[in-house]
C-alpha cells in the first residue's frame, strides 16, 4: 500500500487512533504513515497522553463515589483547560495551511481527464453549468474511481457557473456529479489529484 508522505493525519484520524476506534481498513494505512512521519508521531503521542489523563481522571471520579461529587466541577474545569491547552498548542504550532487550488471543470467528451490538481490542498471547483436546466441551486457529489462518495454539497448557480469548496483529498481519480433539485443526475466531471 502506498502512502502520501506529504499528507499528515487529520485531527479525527489521530483521535480515533489514540482511542483505538480506527476502522480495520484504515488502521494499516495510519500505522504505516506513523512509521515515517515524526510530526504525526508527536501528535499521536500528545493525543495518547490526553486520552490517558482523561481516563485516569474518570476512573478516579467513579472510584470516589458520591462523597466527592462536589469535586466533579473542578475536574471538569481542569479537563477543559487541559483540552484547550493541548489542542490550542496544536493549532498555533501548525504550519500554514496551503491555499485552495482553483480548478475549472468543463464538460467534455472523451475518455481523458484533463482537470488536474496538486495533492495536499483544498480545492475550489469552478463548474461550467452551461446547457443545464435553469435552477437556482444544484446538488454536488464527489466520488472516487470506485464510485464511493467522498464529499457532498450544494452550489448556487450564477450565469451558468458555480463554485464549490472541497476539503483536501488523497491523490487519485475523482468524479464530481451535478444533480438537479429532484435528484436527477445532470452532469459528471472527471478530475485527477496528484500524489497517491
Amino acid at each position: 500500500m502506498r502512502i502520501d508522505a506529504n499528507r499528515h493525519l487529520d485531527e479525527d484520524e489521530i483521535e480515533r487512533y489514540s482511542l483505538g476506534t480506527t476502522a480495520d481498513e484504515d488502521f494499516a494505512r495510519l500505522d504505516e504513515h506513523l512509521l515515517i512521519c515524526e510530526s504525526c508521531q508527536d501528535r499521536v503521542t500528545e493525543s495518547d497522553r490526553y486520552v490517558s489523563t482523561m481516563q485516569r481522571a474518570g476512573a478516579q471520579l467513579r472510584g470516589r463515589g458520591s462523597k466527592q461529587s462536589r469535586m466533579v466541577p473542578i475536574f471538569a474545569l481542569a479537563a477543559t483547560v487541559l483540552f484547550l491547552v493541548v489542542f490550542g498548542l496544536r493549532f498555533t504550532n501548525r504550519s500554514t495551511v496551503a491555499p485552495a487550488f482553483a480548478l475549472n471543470l468543463v464538460a467534455t467528451r472523451g475518455n481523458g481527464i484533463e482537470a488536474k490538481a496538486p495533492g495536499g490542498r483544498p480545492l475550489t471547483l469552478q463548474l461550467d453549468l452551461a446547457g443545464l436546466p435553469p435552477e437556482s441551486s444544484f446538488g454536488l457529489e464527489m466520488v472516487d474511481r470506485f464510485g464511493r462518495q467522498v464529499w457532498q454539497g450544494t452550489v448556487v448557480s450564477h450565469d451558468s457557473k458555480a463554485a464549490a469548496s472541497v476539503p483536501q483529498r488523497a491523490g487519485g481519480i475523482y468524479f464530481v456529479r451535478v444533480y438537479a433539485p429532484s435528484g436527477a443526475l445532470l452532469r459528471e466531471y472527471g478530475l485527477e489529484i496528484e500524489g497517491r
